[in-house]
């Protein structure tokens, strides 16, 4: 998986030289231009261009034109300039942002989810004909409700989300969000068949995330539940004004269909049992997503670190 190629606009801060040495030193994405100038912006080849509020290149004249190339823009920004650097990407027509004391992996997430889509298609195309729908499944005890969680939090502050549960077997999301488990997925199933103009009361906020919480009662009702309800529940509530849906899929086999999904996450654990459980479960759905992440969660940092990337770039 050699990932989408970047383009990095000259900045004074320190996110472009360490998420170049992330890239070099554990691959996900590749640095094709170090952009100096608009003229280069525009001539160079790469599929994302990060750039920061603070560029004195950045021009909306400038993002117009990388738009007409179907080039995506991200918009770096410092946290301690709250709105005003927010304020002044958007001015500028760019709609996707991310701090600049992100980790590299988010940085390197934010340009996979730009670039990947089963038709080739940016996520900006899903906006307005549906959510782009985001899968996070994994082995047992990897974090998968943590992750998607986390994801779904760090995807909110670009575009609406909305965060479901869809573990069938083990529904936890409405204990770690501290919500109530009603209304639940089943709730959403029933009115998107009987009361479709009230699908939103099924949905739950926590803080800047809309929430349908899982379903609160399992094992005598789990036979019951209609499973084949949930693709047209994800189609429907994708249309509500959501640029992104992310879906808690539990424990792989997923009981949900992957194949439904726009992007995969498979998540693992760090140890060496955990990670060959990874791979042998991501083998096993590779070719049922067009888009598959690895997330080997709560990795430590170190020679364990490198061991796992090595491991992981020789399975994928």
């Amino acid at each position: 998986m050699s990932g989408p190629a970047l383009a990095l606009a000259a900045s004074a801060r320190p996110w472009p030289d360490r998420l170049h040495r992330f890239l070099l030193d554990h691959g996900g994405g590749r640095v094709r231009s170090r952009v100096m100038s608009p003229d280069q912006a525009i001539a160079d080849q790469y599929d994302v261009l990060f750039i920061d509020d603070i560029c004195s290149f950045l021009t909306p004249r400038l993002i117009r034109r990388l738009r007409a190339q179907s080039k995506e823009v991200v918009g770096v920004f410092s946290p301690t300039d709250d709105q005003d650097a927010k304020r002044r990407l958007g001015e500028c027509g760019i709609s996707e942002v991310i701090e600049e004391d992100a980790s590299p992996e988010e940085f390197v997430l934010a340009s996979a989810i730009l670039v990947d889509s089963p038709a080739e298609a940016h996520v900006s195309d899903h906006v307005g004909d549906g959510a782009f729908r985001i899968g996070v499944a994994g082995c047992p005890g990897s974090g998968v409700t943590e992750v998607a969680a986390g994801l779904a939090h760090e995807l909110s502050g670009h575009r609406a989300v909305l965060l479901m549960d869809l573990d069938l077997e083990r529904p936890s999301l409405a204990q770690r969000l501290h919500i109530a488990q009603l209304p639940s997925l089943r709730t959403a199933i029933d009115l998107a068949m009987n009361e479709p103009d009230r699908l939103l009361d099924s949905v739950q906020e926590v803080g800047a995330l809309d929430v349908v919480a899982g379903i609160a009662t399992t094992d005598r009702l789990l036979d019951s539940f209609p499973s084949d309800r949930i693709e047209p529940l994800i189609e429907d509530l994708g249309s509500k004004g959501y640029g992104f849906v992310v879906a808690d899929l539990g424990e792989l086999p997923a009981p949900v269909p992957v194949h439904d999904m726009d992007l995969l996450v498979c998540v693992g654990t760090a140890d060496p049992v955990g990670l060959a459980r990874l791979i042998k479960a991501a083998t096993s759905v590779d070719n049922l997503s067009d888009s598959l992440l690895l997330v080997v969660n709560r990795t430590p940092r170190g020679r364990r670190h490198d061991e796992i990337q090595h491991e992981l770039a020789i399975n994928f």
